[in-house]
Parts: C-alpha cells; sequence; structure tokens
C-alpha cells in the first residue's frame, strides 16, 4: 500500500484532483484559519482572535468515490482591527465560497475607537461537491472602546441562523462612539458576529465555526489563540493561531494522504521488488510516469502512483464579506454635541451660532476655544428647547449629568443628525444661562461625575494620564 502525501497551505485557490483508481482510503489533517484581533482605544488594546478549529480522521473508504472531484480549500486567517473615527474592520478569512469568515465591525464615527477583526475561513475536503471534512474558521476579537477593552474571539460555535449557514457573519459595527463586534468564522455552521460596544465601550469577539468531523474521527475548538493538534507531525509552526490585539490570524492547513493499492512486482535476482516508479524516453530525455494502471475482470487496479497533481483554480473560492450580522448595541457614546443654530454666549455677551464658533474664539465660562469639530449622532434630545446630544453633560440642580438621563430631557428619537461642538480652555458652554460642558470622552465624563467642579482645574493632568496609559497599551 502506498501512502502519496499531499500538503496545502493557504494559496487563495481551490485544489482539485480525480480520486485515481487503487485509492482505498485516505487521511486527512486540517486547520481551519484563525480570527484576527480587535483594535485598540483607551480601554485596552483590542481582544485576541479564536485559534482555527482541527479536525482529523484517518482510513476514509474511497472505494466508491474512484473518478469523483476532490476539492480542498485551506481558510485564511482573518485580519486584525484598526482604530480611529469610523476604522474599518479587519478583513475576513477567505475559504471556498460560502465557507468565509465576517469581516470585522467598524468602529464608531464619533470620537476615536477600535475595530473588530477579521474571522478566519473554514479548511475543508468535498467529493463531487459534498462536504467530507471541514475544520472551522476561528471567531475574530472585537474593538475596544475608552471605558472598556473588546472581548477576544470564542473558540466555541454558535450558528448562525442565515443562509447560506456556513458562512461567518460580519461584525456588529458601531454607529456613535465605541468598538465594533468581532465576526463569525465560516464553518460547517458559520459562527455568529459579537455585539457592538454598548455606548464608548468594547465590543464583543465573534463564533467560530463548527466542524464536520468524519466517522472514527477526532475534533478540537482549541483554547483562547491556541489551536488543538499541534502535536501532531502534520502541523506547522504558526498555522491557525488566533491574532494577538490588532493583528492578523493564522492561515490554515490541510494534509490529504491517499492510501493506495499497489499490485505491480518484478523478480529482481531472484526477489520480487514492487514497482514504485516507471520512466520513458521520449526525444531523448526520459520522464518520468508518475502512475500506472491495468484492467482486470473490467476494474482498473492501480501498478504504481508516486504522486498525484492536483490543480489551482480560483474559481469558486473566497467571499467578499461574511453573512449579516446578529450582533446587538453599537449606539451611545461620544461627548455629544449641538445642533446647527444652537446660539452660544460669547465671552462678551454676545451670541454666535455653535456651528460659527471658531479656534481662538473666546466663550462665556470656557474662555478661549483651542478645538472644532462635528459629527454624526443618532442620539437626538431636545432640553429645555436646545437640541443637543444624549450624551452631552449638563449641569442641573447643582450637579452634572448626561441629557439623557437628567430630568428635563426628552429623546427626539434615532434619526442620524449632523452636530457641531468645541473644545475651549475650561472646558464649559453656556446656552441661554444653561451650562454644558464642551466636547467631553466618555472617560472625562465619568471623571466629571466623580469629582464635580474640581474637575474642571486639573483635566490636562487627568488628559495626561490617559495619554499614558495609552502608551503603555501600545507598547504592551
Amino acid at each position: 500500500m502506498a501512502a502519496i502525501v499531499n500538503t496545502f497551505l493557504y494559496s487563495g485557490t481551490l485544489q482539485q484532483v480525480e480520486i485515481p483508481p487503487g485509492t482505498q482510503s485516505i487521511d486527512v489533517h486540517l486547520w481551519g484559519g484563525a480570527g484576527g484581533g480587535g483594535g485598540g482605544d483607551r480601554g485596552g488594546p483590542g481582544g485576541t482572535g479564536a485559534a482555527g478549529h482541527h479536525v482529523s480522521a484517518t482510513t476514509i473508504s474511497m472505494t466508491s468515490n474512484i473518478g469523483k472531484t476532490m476539492s480542498v480549500a485551506v481558510g485564511g486567517g482573518g485580519a486584525g482591527g484598526g482604530g480611529g473615527s469610523n476604522a474599518p474592520g479587519g478583513n475576513n478569512g477567505k475559504s471556498k465560497t460560502q465557507f468565509s469568515g465576517g469581516n470585522g465591525g467598524r468602529s464608531g464615527p464619533r470620537g476615536s475607537s477600535g475595530s473588530g477583526g477579521g474571522a478566519g475561513g473554514a479548511t475543508l475536503i468535498q467529493i463531487d461537491g459534498s462536504n467530507i471534512a471541514i475544520a472551522g474558521g476561528g471567531g475574530s476579537g472585537a474593538g475596544a472602546g475608552v471605558a472598556s477593552n473588546g472581548t477576544s474571539g470564542v473558540n466555541s460555535n454558535s450558528a448562525t441562523s442565515n443562509t447560506p449557514g456556513t458562512l461567518g457573519e460580519e461584525g456588529k459595527t458601531h454607529t456613535g462612539d465605541g468598538g465594533g463586534g468581532g465576526a463569525g468564522g465560516g464553518g460547517a455552521d458559520g459562527g455568529k458576529s459579537g455585539n457592538g460596544g454598548s455606548g464608548d465601550n468594547g465590543g464583543t469577539g465573534g463564533f467560530s465555526g463548527s466542524n464536520l468531523v468524519p466517522s472514527g474521527g477526532s475534533s478540537s475548538d482549541g483554547s483562547g489563540v491556541t489551536p488543538g493538534g499541534t502535536g501532531e507531525s502534520n502541523y506547522s509552526s504558526g498555522i491557525a493561531v488566533g491574532g494577538n490585539a490588532g493583528s492578523v490570524g493564522g492561515n490554515g492547513k490541510a494534509v490529504v494522504v491517499f492510501n493506495i493499492s499497489v499490485q505491480a512486482n518484478a523478480k529482481v535476482g531472484g526477489e520480487w521488488k514492487a514497482i514504485n516508479e516507471a520512466f520513458v524516453k521520449i526525444s531523448g530525455a526520459w520522464k518520468r510516469i508518475t502512475a500506472g494502471y491495468v484492467k482486470i475482470d473490467n476494474v482498473w487496479k492501480a501498478l504504481f502512483n508516486s504522486g498525484i497533481d492536483f490543480l489551482q483554480t480560483a474559481a469558486g473560492f473566497g467571499d467578499s464579506s461574511g453573512g449579516s450580522s446578529s450582533g446587538s448595541g453599537g449606539t451611545g457614546g461620544g461627548g455629544g454635541c449641538f445642533m446647527p443654530g444652537t446660539l452660544v454666549t460669547m465671552a462678551d455677551g454676545s451670541q454666535k451660532a455653535v456651528e460659527l464658533v471658531d479656534i481662538g474664539d473666546e466663550v462665556a465660562v470656557g474662555g478661549k476655544v483651542f478645538a472644532t469639530g462635528k459629527f454624526l449622532i443618532d442620539n437626538l434630545y431636545e432640553y429645555k428647547g436646545i437640541q443637543v446630544a444624549g450624551t452631552h453633560m449638563v449641569k442641573e440642580d447643582g450637579n452634572w449629568t448626561r441629557v439623557e438621563n437628567s430630568k428635563h430631557g426628552v429623546s427626539l428619537g434615532s434619526e442620524d443628525a449632523i452636530v457641531y461642538v468645541f473644545g475651549s480652555e475650561n472646558r464649559r458652554i453656556m446656552i441661554n444661562g444653561i451650562e454644558f460642558t464642551d466636547y467631553f470622552e466618555l472617560s472625562e465624563q465619568q471623571e466629571l461625575v466623580n469629582h464635580g467642579e474640581q474637575f474642571f482645574s486639573n483635566w490636562q493632568d487627568h488628559d495626561r494620564q490617559i495619554h499614558d496609559k495609552n502608551v503603555n497599551i501600545l507598547n504592551a
């Protein structure tokens, strides 16, 4: 019995071959592509991606599959998420069409947060389109927000309800200021996505794809970033390893061993020798004959086989995106802003529309303006006739609170609205005799709630501490 070993690494193509006569069985050792890590923010570096799954089985009978087409697809690892405003999620790890992972969820457009990583593609073997073995792709890590880190991709499967059910879900995109969700891995059942962050928090990681294990075989979902099957001789370093924060996940791998009966022998020096190779001379050059067969009782029998040549094709490989996300959250967050036309009280007692306030202007209480900006929000409120983001801080009854949590705040719905704000040296804005903060990140809002008016005298020290924390995160 000849054992012909075929090893496949990720190439972005399908590998196909007609199963040759004499093939008795195959052994398979598969690793799915791993999930990428999420992008970072002040709350942390981003969640790590889940390892690609491992499936192994031996002596899978092939006697009824002679002449059929075997296809092998190796899943790619998902890319890491990024950081910033509306940062795109990591690209998905690809596999045979409809078995890829999902792209990571975008970070929110209001402020700077981390996006989700891309999920891994499944590694699989099919015969004439029927699934024989599948190792699921790893779920990806989620992006971080200001208040918390994104969580890691989940090694286990929670199956998508989408069609096709083998395609991992896209990570949940954040529409406010916060971390994007992780994506689901491709598999026998594609994985569900994670959630976007609630407010300016990190999102949650996506679920891995599930496995299809041949009878008598074994599987492992791995643990964290570490895949199963690392002790096997067929494993290679880095294969199917989950991505660290902001980093790509490892690609998958497939090893297929054809066990072929060899029936030809020649007697040499009184001893029978197996014929494993044969050559023919063509135009003066010896050419190797890779396989020889003889027909006995109308059945082709293998004389020898020294190699099985697969053909590559890009057709039928890859998906540009995963299935629609079933994740929740991904709203809120951000410092809050005002609708255009809102009249701000200036230092000289005059009024000026918020969108016209410029760098260098002097505003009442707030002092000199050092930054201006506009944002898209979906949580507009009315506060005593002033239209303002629900996350904006207002001084009510001597205490600072968010408009959405105040006694007088009234929600105007969740439609998108373009709003304006600025930063000033004393961090305050006066409108119609009501005192608001200027643009505050979520962490600054919490410091104001914790320390009250004292915060305004040391807000720069708070910012330096946050910047130092960011440096430590990036250098970790």
